[in-house]
């Protein structure tokens, strides 16, 4: 029976910190009780023990009253005394003087036996063992392993919101290995979106350091991350954030590997990053992907199209040519991102402004109703979008309602007219000077010529 307990008890040499060593006594006596317990003396078998313990705990003998507290649990789990193990567990820690390394051990003992219990007596148990790791920061992460055990058993039953609620308790996880400690938080991430508390999953997000999950180790814990943000980033409406995240995910090299992977999130940040409202990010982004990604664009036809139509200086109609083809991907499907519809009327939008954009570079005054007819939309959409693009201060213009005008370009300050002046002025008598050096050139070559034929 020793010998089963030699993986969880460690080494058996002499405990440095102990200033006794209980060693031999305690081998003998674990050899004794297993006879006494088969003769039906558990009990008695039980009070040799703890008499011992309490000997080698003030001896600070942390070996041996680690396998002696392990042994009371071990015997009265394999006698099914479930009342008193549970006693034992809490009780035993609480002793005085009690030694972290034998709470530590009966803990993974314990953990150990969750696996072969029914539902009724692993709940049981992990409470109790909740109880005894509270507050123990030597047993932090056996603490977050149980609590993890009960949220999947709440999430089982349906209690979303309680399951969420129980993983958010575990603050402090220092002492987990990295890996462990990741997929915690993003356990911690899948919850709180299953119960739709957006706020808490941007705090929990913060948790997770971006350059760890560029570890080569971390891939798919890589892409679980970003296909969380990507559902964060979705119910805020923020999609040049989102395309961000597609971006992260297409440049993992286990999605570059699968065709059908990189293709399905390069595909995305196309739609995604034209779906962004405009500005200088967005068309820097723009032209990176046409430059970096050309070839791999190539492969998907319709969505380099789609990225040639907000790069080239040209009015674009709706409907667009490949509008079929685009309504099948699946972020114009209601699964697995709600709001498919809404995405679609986001596009048209984006290509009306695109078309609003064009012509503000081509004309500096037009009428509203020529306006109206190039981007085909009626007086007051026409004018929602340009506010918009003014707004945002890609486009610069001044609408006269009365006239049926609209003014493209920046309004000049008189900071701007003074500079504008100033300019004109230093260009004016630029070419003053060099028409005068012009001249003189001239007349110095007349004047020699007419030297010459005068000597002549």
């Amino acid at each position: 029976m020793a010998d089963t307990l030699n993986p969880l008890l460690g080494s058996l040499a002499k405990d440095p910190k102990a200033t006794e060593d209980f060693s031999k006594e305690v081998e003998e006596l674990l050899s004794r009780v297993d006879t006494m317990a088969t003769a039906g003396r558990l009990e008695e078998a039980i009070e040799l023990l703890l008499g011992l313990e309490k000997k080698t705990r003030q001896a600070s003998d942390g070996i041996s009253t680690s396998k002696l507290v392990c042994k009371i649990c071990k015997m009265y789990f394999d006698a099914k005394e479930w009342t008193k193990l549970k006693e034992n567990i809490i009780t035993l820690p609480k002793k005085r003087g009690q030694l972290k390394r034998s709470t530590t051990d009966m803990v993974h003992l314990a953990m150990s036996w969750l696996d072969g219990l029914d539902k009724e007596k692993r709940l049981d148990l992990i409470n109790t063992l909740n109880e005894v790791t509270e507050g123990k920061i030597f047993v932090e992460v056996e603490k977050a392993r149980l609590t993890q055990m009960l949220a999947k058993m709440k999430e089982e039953e349906g209690k979303i919101d309680e399951a969420a609620s129980l993983v958010q308790e575990v603050e402090s996880f220092g002492a987990m290995e990295r890996r462990e400690k990741t997929e915690y938080i993003l356990n911690q991430m899948r919850l709180v979106l299953a119960k739709k508390d957006f706020v808490r999953t941007q705090i929990i997000s913060k948790k997770i350091n971006p350059k760890l999950l560029e570890s080569e180790d971390f891939q798919d814990l890589k892409i679980q991350y970003f296909e969380f943000m990507i559902r964060y980033w979705l119910h805020e409406k923020k999609f040049l954030d989102v395309a961000k995240c597609t971006l992260a995910i297409f440049n993992t090299p286990s999605v570059k590997e699968d065709e059908a992977k990189w293709k399905e999130a390069l595909t995305s940040y196309c739609i995604f990053l034209v779906l962004s409202p405009y500005d200088n990010e967005h068309d820097d982004m723009l032209h990176k992907l046409d430059t970096m990604e050309g070839k791999k664009l190539e492969k998907i036809p319709v969505y380099k199209n789609l990225i040639n139509i907000f790069m080239k200086k040209a009015i674009v109609n709706w409907s667009l040519a490949d509008e079929a083809e685009l309504k099948r991907h699946s972020v114009f499907q209601e699964s697995p991102h709600e709001g498919a519809e809404e995405r679609w009327q986001l596009l048209r939008k984006r290509v009306v402004q695109h078309n609003i954009k064009v012509i503000s570079e081509f004309y500096e005054q037009i009428h509203t109703k020529r306006l109206c007819e190039l981007v085909g939309l009626g007086d007051k959409e026409t004018e929602e979008e340009l506010s918009e693009l003014v707004c945002s201060k890609f486009v610069y213009a001044r609408i006269d309602r009365p006239a049926g005008t609209i003014k493209f370009g920046k309004k000049q300050t008189y900071i701007d007219r003074l500079n504008g002046w100033s300019d004109s002025i230093t260009k004016m008598l630029d070419l003053v000077e060099n028409t005068s050096h012009l001249i003189q050139k001239e007349q110095m070559i007349h004047a020699a010529r007419a030297k010459l034929k005068g000597k002549k």
